[in-house]
């Protein structure tokens, strides 16, 4: 679609005008210098735009109408009731109040408006400022309000009066042009005003909505080439996959501020959803860039941004595909512009693109040199990686590090060669990556680690230990640490808390490679992988029973999966249902690994309770707390009562 150079009153106006003095006319004027010719020049004109001319009043005049009116609900003449109906949507003063923003001095408006319908030539041109007023309305579309209310008003009161006006206008003989287009295009008194010009806009025919727009006086920035752009954007989406496909471009020129017209930020973020929605129910959607980095632009990222992207788009598959877009492309830029030798390291790269589908969060940890480049591709990457780039402290300065999340795990390789891949059980990784500068043995950690070499065909031995740990690594364990500050923010090594962020991926799966889609899924066990200590689990009720002293650590609780199988089988009722020193210790530890606030009120009577008050806030805790037969209240959390 070409740029939209819609013509104003202004551009006829001026058309005229040099019609007007050309030779011919100066030549035959009465007398050169005259101001009688551009007074007739310009009321011949102002004929032509809106019968006895749109007589828009001055800035000074207006304001002071406006405020006379706003105090007394009276005006002192014909001219100032006229004023007031050009201003009624225009803010006056500091607070930028308009009549239209209030009902009873609007109100107030229509019924003196309403005295004027037996003066057929007054009316018409209170109604012609009422109708300047309804195109140039400044609408709220992010939160409709009473305002909206009286525009809607104000939309129905034009559109009952167009005929009544029209007829007594015809009667006298002298229809105004500007009448005789709104009456031919009343469409635009409707609650669909614009869809009537998307055909010809699809063709990138603007014909008709500039003559439209140049006959009422319409400006470039009016809510009425808004509504025809994004009727524009609904009708191409509502096209064949070709004809989407074909005109998607020039949609996303028109979002992205490419074209003479803008659209305001609510209505970009609105017509890059329906884009978005539309192309991912192509039956062939392959990766669109420009497409992609609209979406993260006024969309936001779709695994950073999700609540976003479901009030927005509310089509899953459309943020799953531009999701995978972005890590793909983000792969490709850490080992394309970030390898240490300026060279793409093809191998890495091509690996972990056949992981994208697994990983569910990425953090970049960039060092001195990605972080001060000022080249194009840089600052474009750096955008990209927008929330979730990290600051790298190392001697070298070329060096950089990939964080992954595949299901429980954390991945990380470095950009300079040389380094072995580092693979930690997330919540085994002691540093928090909501931190902004991390060094070097922040990141490797080796006491916690599985180091993978890339020494000889590596990748098939990278598959088979990523697969071992997805199946052997509890999913307890991937709870990550958010460190919040309890104090100075500024100082961020004083005063954190480790709270658990919970799982992205519910359950491990394992990668669509080419070397395992046959490979079947594995599942969550309750056993360390090499390197990890090993810690035993919660006993059952059962067994608790049977050996109340038996100390079990905290850390070691079960997968959510084991445990509430263990929990489903019946087991027998404790016959007493105070809890040991011991037991009361590991629940402590338990709720301060997890970040649970508790109340023991048993010394009163009262209960134990762990305040939990969403059962899916804290599943591993819930489904130990039920083992220890704790009993839960929606809203509130699990409490167990002592009994003797």
């Amino acid at each position: 679609m070409p740029y939209f150079q819609p013509l104003n009153a202004l551009d006829v106006l001026r058309n005229r005008l040099r019609s007007e003095l050309d030779v011919h006319q100066v030549v035959h004027a009465i007398e050169w210098g005259n101001p009688r010719v551009m007074t007739e020049a310009l009321k011949r004109v102002r004929h032509d735009l809106g019968g006895e001319g749109q007589d828009k009043p001055a800035g000074d005049q207006l304001r002071a109408a406006l405020l006379r009116f706003a105090k007394s609900h009276q005006v002192t003449s014909f001219s100032e009731l006229k004023y007031v109906c050009y201003g009624s949507t225009v803010p006056i003063g500091k607070d930028l109040w308009r009549v239209i923003d209030q009902r009873p001095l609007f109100d107030a408006l229509l019924e003196l408006v309403n005295q004027q319908v037996k003066r057929p030539k007054q009316f018409r041109r209170c109604y012609q400022g009422l109708l300047s007023g309804y195109f140039g309305y400044e609408r709220n579309l992010a939160v409709p309000g009473d305002t909206d209310n009286c525009w809607t008003a104000l939309r129905s009161y034009l559109a009952n009066n167009l005929d009544s006006l029209w007829l007594a206008s015809s009667k006298r003989g002298t229809v105004p042009e500007w009448l005789s287009i709104l009456s031919e295009h009343r469409n635009l008194l409707t609650t669909d005003p614009c869809s009537r010009y998307a055909d010809s806009l699809v063709r990138d025919d603007q014909t008709e909505l500039r003559r439209v727009c140049a006959g009422l006086g319409i400006s470039n920035n009016s809510w009425v080439w808004e509504e025809a752009l994004m009727a524009y954007v609904k009708r191409v989406c509502q096209s064949s996959d070709a004809g989407f496909k074909k005109h998607t471009q020039s949609i996303l020129d028109l979002v992205n501020g490419k074209t003479s017209l803008k659209l305001p930020t609510t209505l970009s973020i609105r017509a890059t959803a329906q884009v978005v929605a539309r192309y991912a129910r192509c039956a062939d959607h392959p990766e669109q860039p420009v497409l992609r980095d609209t979406c993260v632009e006024w969309i936001g990222n779709p695994w950073l941004k999700r609540t976003a992207w479901d009030a927005t788009v509310n089509y899953e598959p459309a943020r799953l595909m531009v999701n995978s877009w972005l890590k793909q492309r983000l792969i490709k830029d850490f080992f394309g512009l970030l390898a240490a030798d300026g060279a793409a390291d093809l191998r890495r790269l091509d690996y972990w693109l056949t992981w994208e589908p697994q990983i569910s969060d990425m953090w970049f940890v960039l060092g001195s040199d990605a972080q001060t480049n000022r080249t194009p591709e840089f600052l474009e990457l750096r955008k990209r990686m927008s929330g979730r780039d990290r600051v790298l402290v190392d001697n070298n300065h070329l060096n950089n590090a990939f964080v992954m999340r595949i299901g429980q795990l954390l991945v990380i390789e470095f950009g300079v060669t040389g380094n072995a891949c580092y693979v930690f059980a997330a919540s085994d990784f002691r540093t928090s990556l909501d931190r902004a500068v991390l060094n070097l043995h922040q990141l490797k950690q080796k006491a916690d680690a599985k180091r993978l070499s890339h020494m000889a065909s590596w990748e098939p031995k990278f598959d088979y230990e990523l697969k071992h740990l997805l199946q052997s690594v509890p999913m307890r364990k991937g709870e990550l640490k958010d460190f919040k500050p309890a104090s100075n923010p500024s100082q961020p090594s004083a005063g954190w808390r480790a709270q658990s962020t919970p799982l992205a991926t519910p359950e491990p799966i394992a990668p669509v490679t080419a070397h395992l889609r046959n490979s079947p899924t594995p599942t969550a066990t309750a056993f360390d992988y090499a390197g990890l200590k090993s810690k035993p689990v919660w006993p059952s009720p059962s067994a608790r029973t049977q050996s109340v002293g038996t100390r079990s650590s905290v850390s070691g609780a079960p997968s959510v999966h084991s445990a509430r199988q263990e929990s489903s089988v019946a087991q027998p009722t404790r016959p007493n249902k105070r809890l040991t020193e011991v037991e009361f210790s590991q629940l402590q530890l338990l709720f301060k690994k997890h970040g649970v606030e508790w109340e023991d009120n048993r010394q009163k009577g009262g209960a134990l309770w762990a305040l939990i008050p969403d059962k899916n806030q804290k599943p591993n805790v819930g489904v130990v707390l039920e083992l220890f037969q704790f009993r839960f209240t929606e809203g509130k959390g699990y409490w167990l009562k002592e009994e003797d």
